[in-house]
């Protein structure tokens, strides 16, 4: 593929190696989004096809038909082998592609891209199985300018090599099955430093070094949960800090994780996200949810990982509880948004997605209540009994798929000898209630009683009209640990927020300033502590924060900080909410995609993308990008549209999308396409041919924009 900085649009070709696993397949389907297809060749033979009139959240059905197949003039037959190979080009408004132009680094001086393919954003990178429950392996070649270096998930595979004046190509292979979601691409200005023989931090030379000192203890993390959860499948581990606008904390790409730059605190407190996304090498990546409505066996798992983790290096028996008991008051606030949005159905373990974009049903609730449930699980069965489950699950379904009703069978077959323990466990009302598990957790709050202590005098204070404490224990403040700070405002938070049969505590402007004075909030660099101290001064409407607030979220575009805090300036009205909307909107270019759509949508602001029109085209006649696949891809025909279906290799998928096709465009030499509704249904049981796919090739050349 090339990737055009100036135009902004990323053209090339994908080839499919696929095998026919069943007699009578016609067609060929795979999902697109904003992707404009060219030609389509099956064995090096023009195919007609139908790229169907675009959903607004799954996009284009692009549906290959297979040379002969319809007419009967060519059967296709059961252990045959197909070369698919599709040309494409991409957007500008492609949601897997952010765009940043040199004032948006931090060098200032040169362009960077990064891809964000989770959770159905891929298909707007490439022509692709776009599901979990689709797996895949690939290797690829990037070419790109001398000055630049291309990362990617996957291994390198060769050195860099020259390729004409002032370029060079870089080759990746990643072999172990991964969905496409975590097909990811990085081109920019990049150095890295070693942590250990399997680790390394990469980011901009700017960047780089306060990363790998804020990182450094990748190696540790990487080696605690190998203790954990078996051997560490993916060869290396490296970590990339991208540029600010990245919208997430991390994203768990295989051998490449991406953070955002707000991890960066100076002391080493935010690297617990490192540990997270560590986790995901077994709980997401290796094992993964089979549909996004199973998403929690992605991020509950990896919570539970994650903290035991953390309390394994930083030798707290404590840690385990109290980052569970802040996460458990994450999910009561994701609970609460969703009911006052009349949304509370999306707070079930196991979500009915037929329609929702699965971006808006992102929040806490798979990872907190998901872990709620495992941590139920575990105090029934012993923790030790359940450290030695964890391993026999991720050797049992690794580098395949799951759904919630396949855990449970394999738990309850593996405790047999519980059941005793295990008697009440109401699976049906954890999967499928609405709101916070029925079963409320009880934690040891031994770290968590001295900030919540410290909470209440400030808290006392308001209530009697004190505008200072006379001992405001600052030595013992700046002494916590990060998440102690953020435990003290979080409770801070809580009881200026309307609670159920508990009175809401109003902050005056002075004790606001003068708990400022105190502990120096206003001026923290660490991104946590920043984000709570901000909530609890609006939520007080102490406005000298607002400017504030403003340079925050205009600084970095992760989603954790910037949708509820552009909440909260909205929720204020008058001036501060017009401030927050023209703000919004002036600042709109700078968000990723996928953060510019979700806080446009939290301020009901429509925003006018338009369409951006390339600068320039560039030529490909020499480009090619190849693929084969690990998983089982279905083919069929039904009342004459075509019907695919993708089925993990342990099982069926259950994900239903419907294309409604009034309007289609089609290609080979003129073809006008089909009209016809197209449904895909993510099902086993419908399939009538099965493909397999082997190894996904991928060749990018880029071009300096």
């Amino acid at each position: 593929m090339d990737v055009d900085f100036e135009g902004q649009v990323i053209q090339g070709s994908v080839e499919y190696t696929v095998e026919i696993m069943a007699d009578g397949a016609t067609a060929f389907i795979l999902d697109t989004s904003m992707i404009t297809v060219g030609t389509v060749l099956v064995d090096d033979e023009r195919a007609r096809w139908v790229q169907h009139r675009r959903h607004s959240i799954y996009g284009s059905a692009l549906d290959i038909r297979l040379p002969g197949a319809e007419s009967g003039t060519r059967p296709y037959t059961k252990g045959q082998l197909l070369q698919v190979k599709i040309s494409f080009c991409t957007s500008p408004r492609s949601t897997a592609i952010q765009w940043l132009p040199p004032e948006q680094t931090h060098g200032g001086k040169l362009p960077y891209l990064f891809t964000q393919g989770q959770a159905i954003h891929s298909r707007s990178l490439l022509p692709c199985q776009d599901c979990p429950s689709v797996k895949i392996t690939y290797e690829a070649k990037v070419t790109v300018p001398a000055w630049a270096t291309c990362l990617m998930s996957a291994l390198e595979s060769a050195q860099p090599q020259a390729a004409g004046p002032e370029k060079r190509t870089f080759s990746w292979k990643q072999s172990v099955p991964m969905p496409s979601y975590l097909i990811a691409v990085a081109v920019g200005e990049l150095e890295s430093r070693e942590i250990s023989p399997r680790c390394c931090i990469w980011s901009e030379p700017g960047v780089v070094d306060k990363a790998a000192f804020d990182f450094s203890q990748t190696e540790e993390f990487l080696t605690a949960a190998e203790g954990l959860a078996g051997p560490y499948e993916w060869g290396r581990y490296d970590v990339l800090c991208l540029p600010p606008s990245f919208p997430y904390g991390g994203m768990e790409n295989p051998c490449l994780t991406f953070v955002t730059p707000t991890l960066l605190s100076g002391d080493k407190s935010l690297a617990f996200v490192i540990a997270h996304e560590i986790s995901h090498s077994w709980t997401g990546n290796l094992v993964t949810n089979r549909t996004w409505e199973h998403f929690w066996l992605n991020e509950g798992w990896t919570m539970w990982l994650e903290r035991n983790i953390m309390t394994q290096v930083t030798g707290d028996a404590d840690y385990y509880d109290f980052d569970a008991m802040q996460g458990y008051h994450s999910l009561e606030d994701s609970v609460s948004l969703f009911e006052g949005t009349g949304a509370l159905a999306l707070t079930k373990l196991v979500p009915d997605l037929d329609g929702v974009d699965p971006d808006d049903a992102f929040s806490s609730v798979p990872y907190e209540k998901g872990f709620a449930l495992l941590n139920e699980l575990q105090r029934r069965v012993g923790v030790k009994e359940f450290h030695a489950f964890a391993k026999e699950y991720i050797k049992e379904f690794r580098r395949s798929t799951v759904d919630s009703d396949e855990f449970k069978t394999f738990f309850l077959g593996k405790f047999q000898d519980k059941t005793s323990q295990l008697d009440g466990f109401d699976w049906d009302a954890w999967f499928y209630d609405a709101g916070m598990p029925a079963e409320t957790p009880t934690f040891n709050k031994t770290l968590s009683e001295e900030s919540e202590g410290l909470a209440d005098v400030w808290a006392r204070a308001a209530q009697a009209g004190e505008s200072e404490l006379a001992n405001p224990d600052a030595a013992k403040f700046e002494a916590w640990t990060s998440p102690q700070k953020v435990t003290f405002l979080q409770r801070l938070v809580d009881l200026s927020s309307e609670r159920e049969g508990a009175p809401t505590v109003s902050f005056p402007l002075p004790l606001i300033q003068a708990m400022d004075q105190a502990y120096g909030l206003t001026k923290t660099g660490n991104s946590e502590v920043r984000f709570c101290w901000h909530k609890l001064c609006l939520r007080a409407k102490a406005f000298f924060i607002v400017p504030h607030v403003l340079d925050f979220v205009t600084s970095m575009g992760r989603m954790k900080f910037t949708r509820p805090l552009y909440r909260e300036l909205f929720a204020l009205d008058g001036e501060t909410r017009v401030t927050a909307v023209n703000t919004f909107k002036e600042r709109a270019s700078f968000y990723h995609p996928i953060c510019r759509s979700m806080v446009a949508k939290d301020m009901m602001v429509e925003l006018d993308e338009g369409r951006r029109t390339p600068k320039r085209s560039t030529s490909l006649a020499s480009l090619s990008m190849m693929s084969r696949t690990s998983s089982d891809v279905n083919f069929g025909t039904a009342g004459g549209a075509a019907t695919a279906t993708a089925a993990a290799a342990s099982g069926a998928a259950a994900f239903l999308r419907d294309f409604p096709g009034q309007g289609a465009r089609g290609g080979d030499a003129g073809d006008s396409g089909d009209a016809k509704k197209r449904k895909a249904v993510a099902a086993a049981g419908a399939a009538i041919v099965t493909v397999m796919v082997s190894t996904m090739v991928l060749f990018f050349r880029r071009r300096r924009g």
